[in-house]
């Protein structure tokens, strides 16, 4: 009877606490603005709405979605959202915001530009450049072409749970094959060129020797 009571507390303990995942899905406002979402359920897009209570840092979800409504096209339809949290059986919890997509319609035509096992992109316009980290790779690619290759171990905890629920700007240190210094700061916050239909949760800053890169992160 002991050992059938400790399973039953343990299973009602599972079952109830939040389940940390990603969140996939449409966000739209309900009433008296409270945020709602809409799972997709592979490529069908679930008929529950559950309320959000947003835990990013400065609200970053909400702001998200406010600064891409205000330039797309159809502006009240329920808009493409990914972020970090925790899915109960009634709401979700975002603790990080990673992008809001205008232009992305309907669950089964989802972005798959982003491989699942990136824990930190980020890139930037003018000039263009990329940075990807994966658990086993590290490529930063500067404006002029160039590959500069670094150390994953540099970018520990990138894309992990704890840094999903921490809203502490964070910073990256690592050197290149030859010896140059690189250091990567990622401020978890809203980050917008203001032109294209889509909103990133943080903002970052690449330093290489004298020069600066500035951008948005949607993996962090």
């Amino acid at each position: 009877m002991v050992r059938r009571a400790f399973l039953f507390c343990a299973f009602t303990l599972t079952a109830t606490a939040g389940v940390a995942a990603e969140l996939r899905g449409f966000v739209s406002e309900g009433a008296a603005g409270v945020l709602q979402f809409q799972f997709c359920n592979g490529p069908v897009l679930g008929r529950e709405l559950f309320p959000i209570e947003d835990k990013t840092p400065n609200g970053a979800l909400r702001q998200g979605v406010g600064a891409v409504r205000q330039i797309m096209l159809r502006r009240y339809q329920p808009l493409y959202v990914e972020a970090r949290g925790e899915r109960g059986k009634t709401s979700v919890t975002a603790y990080q915001f990673q992008r809001a997509l205008g232009t992305v319609e309907l669950c089964k035509v989802l972005p798959r530009d982003i491989a699942s096992n990136v824990r930190l992109l980020a890139e930037g316009e003018g000039p263009a450049w990329r940075l990807v980290v994966t658990d086993a790779t590290a490529v930063l690619e500067l404006p002029d072409k160039v590959s500069v290759k670094l150390p994953a171990g540099a970018f520990k905890g990138a894309g992990s749970d704890q840094a999903a629920k921490e809203s502490l700007a964070r910073t990256y240190e690592a050197r290149s094959a030859d010896g140059i210094p690189i250091r990567v700061e990622v401020n978890p916050q809203m980050c917008t060129d203001g032109r294209s239909e889509t909103a990133y949760g943080a903002r970052v800053i690449v330093r290489i020797e004298k020069r600066v890169l500035q951008g948005c992160a949607s993996r962090f």
